[in-house]
């Protein structure tokens, strides 16, 4: 996983914590998102994102589920935790 796959966790769990009718992300606002994250910080390469395969690959390795939305499984809260400890 790779900062890239955790800036898409990120963007999941930060969504969960704004919203307070525990609404998931839509697939679009993740998207919208994520290249304006993307964008902004200088030492991500666009051509490095392909958001839809990563979204895609997050999903079938279990750390994100689509229920009406995305949402971070259990696994995928830990991983993400994982990252934040090994970058801190």
């Amino acid at each position: 996983m790779d900062r890239y796959d955790s800036l898409i966790l990120e963007i999941i769990q930060d969504y969960k914590k704004q919203t307070t009718d525990k609404s998931k992300i839509r697939l679009r606002s993740l998207e919208t998102k994520f290249w304006k994250e993307v964008e902004s910080h200088s030492e991500m390469n666009l051509g490095q994102g392909r958001v839809g395969e990563r979204i895609t690959n997050l999903y079938l390795k279990g750390l994100i589920e689509n229920k009406g939305g995305y949402g971070l499984t259990r696994k995928g809260r830990a991983q993400l935790e994982a990252a934040h400890q090994t970058h801190a």
